[in-house]
């Protein structure tokens, strides 16, 4: 009688069994799109819990509301991206808004051109002052941009004595009294010059600069990038588009006023970091600032809606800002 044995046959040497189930590893594949668009996804979340909350919340009229409230603080987000690139960032923003828009509003009777220039030239010569001082003397952007913060504050007070200017022309009103499907012009301007910063950073030759001295300062200097000039005109752009944004909240409001955005450099500075611009410098986009300062504005907004009393949404504002820091340096670590 034969026994036959029932023992699996022998492999050859270094052959692997066929596993009996194979199953995606779904982790793997979920995590890139997590970090691709982590940002995105968080900025929807946000609507739809407010949205569930407080159903108008997405209506019209407040989304109208949350566009017109990140205009002013989206332009001056948008140069401070400009900066943030390179490792530094401007603490002088909203101060030379107020300055430009003082300015503005004082030379307005003398007509659009003279008055325009002049605030654009103010806000110019104070990137230039700032720019010149980080990139040539090597003072901290701290330090530099702390100390311009007084300077600028006290010249604002100075300009009229303390006082608001009102009573503005036509020309300068009409900025941002135009509507376009409701919106107010402000808006378009905003949007307007986000394209212009997204297509000079993403496909100049300036851009990639920017990107290069952000992200290894000596490398930048040993191919050949004229790295001084280029920190120069980061603080000239950044103070150029706080000019704007001056000039245009002038004409929004229909009066300068020498205390005008308060804190607003604290907020534009949040956005950039909540968009994901790194504070070492070299990686971050347009893009994704404006996706920060809309997270931001709706954030104030639906918290506002909810009856969250004012001193409880600055720590909100906080805790979001701390998140968004800690996400990225836990990135960076693994990466």
């Amino acid at each position: 009688m034969t026994i036959q044995s029932t023992a699996p046959a022998a492999t050859p040497t270094g052959a692997q069994l066929p596993k009996s189930s194979s199953r995606p590893n779904w982790t793997k594949q979920i995590r890139p799109v997590l970090r691709r668009n982590g940002l995105i996804i968080f900025f929807g979340v946000l609507l739809l819990v407010f949205a569930a909350v407080r159903p108008e919340f997405l209506s019209e009229g407040n989304i109208r509301n949350i566009l017109l409230s990140a205009s002013v603080i989206g332009i001056l987000a948008i140069g401070q991206t400009v900066v943030m690139l390179t490792g530094g960032f401007d603490l002088a923003v909203a101060r030379t808004a107020v300055v430009a828009g003082m300015v503005v509003g004082l030379v307005s009777p003398l007509g659009m051109f003279p008055a325009i220039a002049l605030a654009v030239l103010s806000s110019i010569i104070v990137g230039l002052v700032s720019g010149t001082l980080i990139s040539r003397a090597k003072v901290n952007p701290f330090v530099v941009t702390l100390g311009m913060y007084t300077i600028l504050t006290s010249v604002a007070l100075l300009i009229n004595d303390g006082g608001s200017v009102s009573k503005l022309p036509g020309w300068l009103t009409g900025l941002t009294s135009l509507k376009i499907m409701g919106v107010s012009s402000i808006v378009f301007w905003f949007i307007g010059i986000a394209i212009a910063a997204h297509i000079v950073l993403a496909h100049t030759r300036f851009g990639r600069h920017i990107y290069a001295v952000g992200g290894n300062f000596e490398a930048s200097r040993l191919a050949g990038i004229k790295v001084n000039k280029v920190l120069t005109i980061a603080y000239i752009v950044c103070a150029l588009c706080a000019g704007i944004a001056g000039i245009l909240l002038t004409a929004r409001l229909q009066t300068a006023s020498p205390v005008a955005l308060p804190g607003a450099e604290l907020d534009a500075i949040a956005a950039v970091i909540i968009g994901g611009t790194r504070l070492s410098g070299g990686f971050g986009s347009v893009p994704r600032t404006i996706v920060g300062v809309l997270i931001l504005a709706s954030l104030s907004s639906g918290l506002v809606l909810l009856g969250v009393a004012a001193y409880w949404q600055g720590m909100v504002k906080g805790a979001v800002i701390i998140l968004a820091v800690a996400v990225d340096v836990i990135f960076n670590k693994r990466n």
